[in-house]
């Protein structure tokens, strides 16, 4: 799969504003989100997070007792990771190529992962990520809506291009690959504008 260009200037302008974009998730973190995927997790079992950025919601896995393997592309967001947590595993690899092998991770965390893949990508890419999962819980937070890879002026992080996806797209998503125990919310977005609503669902994995 060739990343589009667009999802390429995203990962650039993370690269670029790494340190000034985990600042600004410092105190609007989803620790309540962290707590009820932790209670799903067994505890000795690792967990991906996918799309960790400059690991804000990295630490937090850890805090609540589950054991987190960070994987993002962008290597300015990887390395305000390590000052974050320097003895932490951290890849840099794209969602859709991990280099994990089948059924590794014992649950799968992803906020915001898919925010700049085009639409098209998200099915493919989920059932890769799933690939690496041999059951626990399963976390999803995204944007509402039907953008693709449109524009979007972040205060942080300048020009990006982001995508969204309905609840009910997401609860289709979950149920396609037999998730069970699924909840979806819609949720304001914590960061930068409560008008636009995110939807995040929680399910777990069974095989």
């Amino acid at each position: 799969m060739d990343l589009d260009e667009r999802t390429l200037t995203s990962v650039a302008a993370y690269d670029e504003h790494a340190a000034a974009y985990q600042q600004s998730l410092r105190l609007k973190r989803p620790v309540a989100d962290v707590r009820r995927f932790a209670d799903r997790a067994r505890r000795d079992d690792l967990v991906l997070d996918a799309g960790c950025g400059p690991a804000n919601d990295l630490r937090l896995l850890r805090d609540a007792g589950v054991h987190p393997v960070g994987v993002d592309l962008a290597m300015g967001a990887l390395r305000e990771a390590r000052m974050l947590l320097p003895r932490h595993p951290l890849v840099q690899a794209p969602l859709h190529a991990l280099p994990f092998r089948d059924r590794s991770f014992g649950g799968l965390w992803m906020s915001g992962a898919f925010t700049h893949l085009p639409r098209s990508a998200w099915r493919p890419v989920f059932a890769d990520l799933l690939r690496v999962v041999d059951h626990g819980p399963v976390y999803l937070a995204c944007y509402r809506g039907t953008a693709d890879l449109e524009p979007l002026d972040d205060p942080v992080l300048g020009k990006v291009y982001v995508s969204a996806a309905t609840a009910t797209e997401i609860e289709a998503l979950f149920a396609s690959h037999g998730l069970r125990e699924v909840s979806i919310e819609l949720r304001p977005d914590p960061v930068h504008d409560r008008r636009r609503p995110w939807v995040v669902a929680l399910g777990t994995m069974v095989r």
